[in-house]
């Protein structure tokens, strides 16, 4: 088990891409250079023979409720409310740790509910959506702060212990970790992805958002949607008739 007080206070995939749609020329090349860049960000540095064939590795599949569960995990610790908010500003906008990381006060709008993302992946500015809910909670944490202030003021680190933190004490780290799949910051951008997708999300809303310059880039985060799959399945299979 990792150790998280010092920053706490406590299927198969889509066929092999090519070189995809472009929104506008920007920092990669391909859809394989967009997508190697994100595993980076989650499993670290690839192999230098990393192949997308051999080389993938299923993200932890969290269901909604796992995810309410992990926005909840800090129950007591004057660094709960933080940590709580650190894990629900994930799932709610689909950001990148190293993107909340960047993430101030004066990024944060209120009345048409979105939040403005600094230099995300390939140096691009983006905005992204944010529910009524956690902006009401990060009201209440910006009491007393500067608009120029870090929104939470730690390190990309300590927000990655946050989040493991979370995993460990609800347990869904070590579901996942038996199953063979990795639970990381990450899996939350997974799971706002393939909830947003599996609610009628439209594709080209869901790449503006998570900032990404293929397509193709975008449905390597939907291979993991399930609820289609369990529709077509409930409609078709003789037991379930």
């Amino acid at each position: 088990m990792k150790r998280v007080k010092e920053e706490t206070g406590q299927g198969e995939g889509p066929e092999q891409p090519g070189e995809g749609e472009q929104v506008e020329t920007g920092k990669y090349k391909s859809a394989i250079a967009e997508i190697k860049a994100e595993l980076k960000s989650e499993f670290g540095k690839l192999p230098a023979d990393w192949s997308w064939t051999r080389d993938r590795k299923l993200p932890a599949t969290l269901s909604r409720e796992e995810c309410q569960e992990l926005m909840t995990a800090y129950k007591k610790g004057k660094l709960a409310v933080r940590n709580n908010l650190i894990v629900r500003v994930l799932y709610a906008t689909g950001l990148r740790a190293e993107e909340l990381e960047n993430l101030r006060f004066c990024d944060i709008f209120y009345d048409n509910k979105t939040v403005f993302v600094r230099a995300g992946k390939g140096d691009k500015d983006r905005y992204s959506a944010i529910d009524k809910g956690t902006l009401e909670q990060l009201k209440a944490w910006q009491e007393g702060k500067g608009l120029e202030e870090s929104v939470f003021g730690i390190t990309l680190r300590q927000i990655r212990r946050v989040v493991e933190g979370a995993g460990e004490m609800t347990g869904i780290s070590a579901k996942y970790e038996a199953m063979g799949r990795v639970f990381s910051t990450h899996s939350m951008r997974h799971a706002y992805a393939t909830h947003c997708y599996e609610n009628s999300m439209r594709l080209p809303t869901l790449q503006r958002f998570l900032g990404h310059e293929y397509i193709l880039t975008t449905m390597v985060y939907l291979y993991t949607a399930q609820r289609y799959d369990v529709i077509e399945y409930e409609r078709t299979h003789p037991l379930e008739r």
